[in-house]
C-alpha cells in the first residue's frame, strides 16, 4: 500500500481474565519506517541509453528448426519485456567433424519475425551480431600463454571452427568480405545491422565455436578488417572486445588486457566505436556484488572517458531464478543490483543478457522458458520496458546506502523514469524531490512473492509525500508519454 504520510502501525492487546486475574491493556508500537529522500537533478546528465536486450531465438540455436520462432513469444519480448537490442551469432560454415548449431536459413525466420513485430509496434529494434569463429579455412593454429604474450606464435595447420585457433592474418580481406555477406543478408530483409563484434571472448579456447587473439593480434584485426567493412557499410558500429569485465575493469587486471591495448594503438582505437565487456569472471560465472562498482568505475575512468567511447555490456548470465543469492549463485534481486552498478558506475549505454529463451526450462543462463517468465525476466523488465533508447540518465542521489536509484529523462517521448532498489532488510518510506520532476508517477514493483513488475498504484512527489518500498524489492516509477 502506498501512503502519502508516514506509516504507523500498532498492536493492541485488550483486557481479559485468566485465573481471576485481569491483565492490563497495552499498546505496543511498531517502529515507524525510516524516511529517505531521493533528490533528482535533471541538469546533471550522463549517458544516453542505446537499449536493452538478449541473444537468441524462442529456443536455443541447436534445437529443432521448427522451434526457433513463435509469434506469441515475439510479441511478448518486444511489447512486454521491451527489448530494443537483439544479439545474434554469425555462424561459420560446417565442416567435417565440426557441425554448426545454425546457419542463415535457420536464423532467417527469427530475424524476419522480430522485424515484423518491431515494425508493427513501432519499436526501432537494433540488431547486433558477433562472430564466435571465422570459417575454418580462414584460421591458423596458435600458441600463447596469456593475452599479452610477446612470444605468441601463429602458423598454418589443421584448424577447426571449434577449440580456438586464430585468424590467419593473410585472410583479413576474406574475413571482411565474409562480414559484408552477413550485412547484405540482413540488408536484403530491410535491416541495417546496427553493430558488429569481430570476436566473442577473444582469450578463451572453447570446445564450441571459438577463436583466440593476443591483444596485439586483436588490434591488428580491428586495424585491418574494420576499414574494409566500412567501405561498404560505413554506418555499422564496431563493438569489442567482449572480454571479461573482471579483466577489463579489476584494478590488478585492466592494464594488461584488450582495452588497454586498444587505448595504446591509435589505429585500433580509430576502428572501434564501442567498448564492450561481458559480465563474467570466467565466461560462465556471473560477476556480481559490491566489487562491480569499482570495476565499472575503473573501466569508465581508464577507458571510456579518455577514449571518448561508449560502454556496453553485451553478455551476462549465471543468475538463478531465486529471488536472493543461494550459495555462490546470485539471484534475480542480485541481477537488478548488478544492472544498477553498470548503469550508475559504468555509464553503460546497453545491457544484453545471454540466452533469452530456452524450452527446457528457466535455468541460470536464460530469462524465459518459451513465453513462460520468472523473476529474472521481471527485474529485467523493470529496466528494459521503461528506459527506452534515447533516454538520458540524470543525477539522482540519496543518503541511504541501501537505496539504489538511477533516474532517466526522455525528452523525445516526454517521459521520466526512476528505477529504485531497496537492497536492505527493512522497508523504507521514500520521497522523490527535484526541480522539474513529475508530480505523479505510476509505480511497478517486483518482490520475492507474487509481484512481477506489477502496476501497484501512483506515487506523488515533493517534500511532503512519501511512499513505501518494501525490503528487498525493486520499483520503477514512470511518468509521461508512450513508454514503448
Amino acid at each position: 500500500m502506498y501512503l502519502l504520510t508516514f506509516l504507523l502501525m500498532t498492536q493492541v492487546v485488550t483486557g481479559c481474565k485468566k485465573d481471576d486475574k485481569e491483565t492490563v491493556e497495552t499498546t505496543e508500537p511498531v517502529t515507524e519506517l525510516t524516511k529517505v529522500t531521493i533528490t533528482v537533478d535533471k541538469t546533471t546528465k550522463y549517458q544516453t541509453i542505446e537499449g536493452f536486450g538478449f541473444f537468441g531465438a524462442y529456443d536455443v540455436w541447436w534445437g529443432s528448426a521448427n522451434t526457433m520462432w513463435n509469434e506469441a513469444w515475439g510479441e511478448k519480448v518486444i511489447s512486454d519485456l521491451g527489448i530494443t537490442i537483439w544479439r545474434n551469432e554469425l555462424f561459420p560454415p560446417a565442416i567435417p567433424g565440426a557441425n554448426q548449431d545454425a546457419d542463415w536459413n535457420k536464423q532467417k525466420p527469427v530475424v524476419q519475425g522480430l522485424k515484423a513485430k518491431a515494425d508493427q509496434l513501432g519499436v526501432d529494434l537494433k540488431y547486433i551480431v558477433t562472430v564466435w569463429s571465422p570459417p575454418a579455412d580462414m584460421k591458423w593454429q596458435c600458441t600463447f600463454s596469456w593475452a599479452g604474450d610477446a612470444n605468441a606464435t601463429r602458423s598454418e595447420g589443421t584448424v577447426s571452427t571449434k577449440n580456438g585457433g586464430t585468424l590467419n592474418p593473410n585472410k583479413y580481406n576474406d574475413y571482411a568480405e565474409y562480414w559484408k555477406s552477413c550485412l547484405k543478408n540482413h540488408k536484403d530483409l530491410g535491416i541495417d545491422v546496427y553493430a558488429v563484434s569481430m570476436q566473442n571472448e577473444p582469450l578463451f579456447k572453447q570446445t564450441f565455436n571459438s577463436c583466440t587473439y593476443t591483444t596485439a593480434w586483436y588490434c591488428e584485426l580491428l586495424s585491418n578488417v574494420v576499414p574494409k567493412i566500412k567501405e561498404t557499410y560505413p554506418n555499422v558500429k564496431v563493438f569489442g572486445s567482449e572480454h571479461m569485465l573482471e579483466m577489463e575493469g579489476r584494478s590488478n587486471n585492466y592494464p594488461y588486457f584488450y582495452h588497454q591495448a586498444i587505448k595504446n594503438s591509435n589505429a585500433a582505437k580509430n576502428n572501434i566505436d564501442v567498448l564492450a565487456v561481458h559480465g563474467y569472471s570466467d565466461g560462465v560465472s556471473a560477476s556480481s556484488g559490491s566489487e562491480l562498482a569499482k570495476m565499472w568505475t575503473n573501466h569508465t575512468e581508464q577507458f571510456s572517458t579518455p577514449m571518448n567511447k561508449p560502454a556496453w555490456m553485451t553478455e551476462t548470465s549465471g543468475y538463478s531464478d531465486n529471488w536472493l543469492k543461494t550459495g555462490d549463485i546470485p539471484g534475480a534481486l542480485n541481477l537488478a543490483m548488478d544492472m544498477y552498478s553498470g548503469l550508475a558506475f559504468g555509464n553503460i549505454q546497453a545491457w544484453v543478457w545471454w540466452q533469452g529463451s530456452e524450452l527446457a526450462g528457466i535455468g541460470n543462463y536464460n530469462l524465459m522458458n518459451g513465453s513462460t517468465t520468472g523473476k529474472k525476466y521481471a527485474v529485467s523488465k523493470q529496466y528494459y520496458r521503461y528506459i527506452r533508447p534515447g533516454a538520458v540518465r540524470v543525477k539522482a542521489t540519496t543518503p541511504d546506502p541501501t537505496i539504489l536509484v538511477t533516474a532517466y529523462e526522455h525528452t523525445g517521448k516526454g517521459t521520466q523514469t526512476l528505477v529504485i532498489i531497496n537492497s536492505g532488510a527493512e522497508g523504507k518510506m521514500i520521497s522523490v524531490q527535484g526541480a522539474g520532476v513529475a508530480a505523479e508517477f505510476t509505480v511497478f514493483r517486483t518482490n520475492s512473492s507474487g509481484e512481477n513488475c506489477k502496476e501497484i498504484g501512483k506515487a506523488l512527489t515533493g517534500t511532503e509525500n512519501y511512499f513505501e518500498i518494501p525490503a528487498n524489492s525493486i520499483v520503477t516509477l514512470q511518468a509521461g508519454g508512450n513508454t514503448l
